[in-house]
């Protein structure tokens, strides 16, 4: 049975202060960095769970320093250890704080109409991704009537940052900073594909925001192509994606610019639902 610390602030902050000291220095701000990536790493692994050197490896770090911020978020009871099995896995503390969380902008259920009217008035398949870290998941598909199907994407899966129409939409979105360094942490992954190299996928990152839209023409598989726009919660954060996809001969103008609009719709209809439900009593 997985075993569960009691979290105290005290002992969460003194595991971050030890994982800055771990590698001759660093602020407790980059440790609590580092501890969050861990984290992602973690909740990535949670159905199977994920040894320390292993999680160490994914987010570049020493073992003793993964070791002490892991430590850290255990006491902190967000993470479970099994000490019979050596595997990390997220606790139930965890999964309780994200339905708190959740509760805020249900952006699921707010969502779902549109993409079902998306799916109905296209016909092709379509996505709601959100950021998680520096990968984002899809949390939700709907797909169209249309014969020939696109489902490289389904609910559930993880994606680096940029890989991908909605990916890419979410990524662009970040500051040039966060943008660069998540591009950076994810380099191993991205460049198994060439037209996802850092240099390629940042002129992709602007060419997004100057066009207002994400594209994927053909970038992942030769005859799959992708739109995307992003929906923005009270205050401008970014807290998904919209996004089509299609075989291509399905994606040019002046079809794509029709599909764009009808996007773009239901982005601000979604919106529109997420200022209702903050002004709620």
């Amino acid at each position: 049975m997985p075993t569960h610390t009691t979290p105290t602030q005290d002992n969460l902050a003194a595991a971050f202060a030890d994982g800055a000291d771990a590698r001759g220095g660093g602020s407790v701000t980059q440790s609590l960095d580092r501890a969050l990536v861990l984290l992602d790493i973690v909740v990535k692994h949670a159905r199977a769970g994920i040894a320390l050197g292993e999680a160490a490896q994914h987010a570049g770090l020493k073992r003793p320093t993964a070791h002490r911020l892991l430590t850290g978020l255990r006491n902190a009871g967000v993470i479970d250890y099994d000490v019979k099995a050596r595997l990390f896995s997220p606790s139930f503390r965890f999964y309780q704080m994200g339905l708190a969380a959740g509760a805020r902008f249900d952006i699921l259920r707010i969502a779902l109409p549109s993409l079902e009217r998306l799916a109905q008035e296209t016909s092709d398949t379509v996505h709601l991704s959100t950021r998680n870290g520096d990968h984002s998941i899809c949390v939700a598909r709907r797909i169209g009537d249309f014969p020939i199907r696109t489902l490289t994407l389904k609910v559930g899966d993880f994606r680096p940052l940029g890989l991908g129409a909605g990916s890419l939409a979410l990524l662009a979105a970040l500051d040039d900073e966060e943008c660069k360094a998540s591009i950076a942490r994810n380099r191993g992954d991205l460049e198994a594909n060439p037209n996802y190299c850092p240099d390629a996928l940042w002129q992709q990152v602007l060419q997004t925001r100057h066009q207002g839209y994400a594209l994927n023409d053909g970038l992942m598989l030769p005859e799959m192509a992708g739109l995307a726009v992003v929906i923005r919660e009270p205050g401008s954060q970014v807290c998904g994606a919209l996004s089509i996809a299609a075989i291509r001969s399905r994606m040019q103008p002046p079809r794509r610019e029709e599909v764009l609009a009808l996007m773009q719709a239901e982005a601000r209809n979604i919106e529109q639902r997420l200022r209702d439900e903050l002004a709620r009593p």
